[in-house]
This record gives C-alpha cells, sequence and structure tokens, in this order.
C-alpha cells in the first residue's frame, strides 16, 4: 500500500515504521510540522532528540559567532548525538534574527552585572575610518561587549532548556499518538 505524498510501500510487516496519521493534512503548516518532525528522528528516543537540537539552540545563543557549527560538530561527537539536529539547531540565531536577539541580549547582559547603560557618543560616518576616534570609543565598546557576551550566555542556558522541556513533550506527545493508530487503519 503507497500512502499518499509520501511514495512508499508498505506491506505491514513486522518491525514496520508506518507514519503518524495516514490521512494526508491540508494547508502548509500541517505539512511544514509533520516534516519537521519527521526530520528530528521520531523513530529515536524523544530525549536524544530534543537533547540534539537543544545543544544546538544552546550553541547557537552562545557569542561565539564563527564557532557554531564547529562546536555543534565536535559536542555531538562528544555526546553521540544526531549531528543534522545538532547543526540545525544551530540555525535558530541567524543574520536575520542576531540583530534582535543581541539587542534583547544587550539590557539582558547589563541587568545580569547590574552596570549602568554604557552611552557612546554620537560620530559621524567619516570619523569611523580614523583610529584615533576607535580608541577613544574602545574602553565604552568593550563593556558593552561585555554585557552583550553575557546576555547571549544567559539566552544559551535559558533558551536551551526551553527547548529541550518542550520538544521532549511534542515528541512524546506524537509517539503516543502514533501508538493509538492500529497497524491496519489505512488498509
Amino acid at each position: 500500500m503507497t500512502f499518499e505524498g509520501r511514495g512508499e510501500e508498505s506491506g505491514g510487516g513486522p518491525g514496520e515504521r508506518f507514519p503518524i496519521s495516514p490521512i494526508p493534512e491540508e494547508g502548509w503548516w500541517p505539512r511544514f510540522r509533520a516534516q519537521f518532525l519527521e526530520m528530528m528522528g521520531r523513530h529515536q528516543d524523544p530525549e536524544k532528540v530534543a537533547a540534539s537540537f537543544a545543544i544546538g539552540v544552546a550553541i547557537a545563543f552562545t557569542p561565539l559567532i564563527g564557532f557554531h557549527f564547529l562546536m555543534a560538530i565536535v559536542l555531538a561527537l562528544l555526546l553521540r548525538l544526531n549531528k543534522l539536529d545538532v547543526v540545525l539547531g544551530t540555525l535558530v540565531v541567524n543574520p536575520l534574527t542576531l540583530g534582535p536577539v543581541s539587542a534583547a541580549a544587550l539590557p539582558v547582559g547589563r541587568f545580569l552585572l547590574r552596570a549602568r547603560q554604557e552611552a557612546v557618543t554620537h560620530m559621524p560616518l567619516g570619523d569611523l575610518l580614523r583610529p584615533d576616534a576607535w580608541a577613544q570609543a574602545g574602553p565604552a565598546m568593550r563593556t558593552i561587549g561585555i554585557h552583550w557576551g553575557i546576555g547571549m550566555f544567559a539566552f544559551s542556558i535559558l533558551f536551551g532548556a526551553l527547548t529541550y522541556i518542550v520538544l521532549v513533550r511534542v515528541l512524546r506527545r506524537r509517539r503516543d499518538r502514533a501508538a493509538l493508530v492500529p497497524p491496519d487503519f489505512a488498509g
């Protein structure tokens, strides 16, 4: 038997994996959600899949921009996690989301350090090319960088943990719902 839209032959043999729902879902959101959960390894333990993606999300929020993929692969190998899920988790913070995330991380870091707000004076664009302008703004920029880094690490811990908790619940619920579908449901 062939499930619509999947192109898989199913003979109903022992140990065969059936789709969560043989009923085709309408609309782009249900299809996206089903494909996302399929990609997330629904045939693995929910805890391992959630840990893989959550570690990727935690890495994405670290201020170590440029090293995210390398860190993801190394941690996936060390912890024996799904490498694809960890790398996909790192894509949560990307060039489109980095600006808003950084804007939110700066006050969080400032709050955690109980620091006052550093003011960077207005510099005309022509002054950006002069080394003495950067030397003058250096201490303030360093302080802002520390606040940003602390805020990003705080987001890393928070969003990594939240991702794990939410994803474990979603994947367990999907697995339990799949267990309720009898094997001969579609045929």
